[in-house]
């Protein structure tokens, strides 16, 4: 049975650190300014093992600290456990590399309050040259299987919309707490990457909506806590993942798909400017997603 929300409904933000106080610092203060009222904030340091915790205690903020680097999975659970203690109706998912207008929340909790069929609203993000990083995601024929829907166009008018989407990325994202809570939070398997799009197949399959909303807007400074979208060590977990996501859930047409894309074409990726080294990462990562092997975190420390 779907829990009444609190007047205004009470938001749990959480904001993942990995040795970028800075950034963090920076969204924690958009946070604090964004006007909504009822916003409790955890900030998760993920074993940084430099002076990040510190920095961050500094500011007054509440943080909770790991030793070891958990992966972005098992960390967020963590702090979705700490959102029902809470009792926080809605969890908002945010990377540190995201700046937040005044205002981009409250058009976000307004539909979830209102439509008890959506179980997780996003926004446009966009780049900081002004065009779209994101408009919602999509899984499709297309390379690496997922189409970050506008990216590179304007962005829509906000009159349209609300939209459903297959998944929305977890750089920003609100979600129901109970529709979370309800499919075992984040499946710590994937680490980090694709994530995302496990978690809005698996709330998809009870039935619900995953919405983009046109009419708020925040931006993306895209990847900057992996080294950039073609970092090696990206490149691989994303590879790894993908296959791990196809094994559970693909299509015939996402296996074409992922044929074409991934394997027959793969040899030309250079082509697009993609550097040897990520090319070659990623090639690395098919080949341990179809044997069946995990992200660790001695792959994060392996490209540091």
């Amino acid at each position: 049975m779907l829990r009444t929300f609190q007047d205004p409904p009470r938001v749990a933000a959480l904001i993942l650190n990995w040795r970028q106080p800075e950034l963090t610092l920076q969204s924690l203060s958009d946070l604090r300014e964004c006007g909504y009222p009822n916003l409790d904030i955890l900030v998760m340091d993920n074993g940084s093992g430099d002076d990040s915790v510190e920095r961050l205690r500094t500011a007054r903020a509440e943080v909770m600290a790991f030793d070891d680097n958990l992966g972005y999975c098992a960390a967020m659970n963590l702090g979705i456990e700490w959102a029902q203690r809470r009792a926080a109706d809605l969890v908002l998912f945010l990377n540190n590399d995201v700046r937040l207008p005044a205002g981009f929340l409250d058009p976000m909790v307004e539909v979830m309050a209102r439509d008890s069929s959506v179980a997780c609203v996003g926004p446009t993000m966009l780049r900081p040259d002004g065009l779209v990083w994101c408009q919602g995601g999509a899984i499709a024929f297309h390379p690496n299987m997922l189409k970050l829907r506008g990216e590179g166009g304007p962005p829509a008018p906000s009159s349209e919309g609300p939209v459903a989407v297959d998944f929305m990325p977890g750089a920003c994202a609100l979600y129901r707490l109970d529709e979370v809570v309800a499919v075992g939070g984040l499946d710590e398997s994937y680490f980090m990457y694709w994530e995302d799009v496990e978690l809005g197949w698996q709330l998809r399959d009870r039935g619900k909506t995953i919405v983009w909303l046109p009419w708020s807007r925040v931006t993306h400074l895209v990847s900057q806590s992996s080294g950039g979208g073609r970092s090696p060590v990206r490149k691989y977990m994303c590879a790894v993942n993908s296959v791990r996501y196809l094994k559970r859930h693909g299509t015939v047409r996402q296996w074409f798909a992922f044929a074409v894309f991934e394997l027959v074409l793969w040899p030309f990726t250079w082509l697009g400017g993609t550097a040897p080294k990520a090319m070659f990462a990623k090639g690395r990562g098919l080949a341990a997603g179809l044997l069946g092997r995990r992200v660790t975190a001695a792959d994060v420390r392996s490209a540091t």
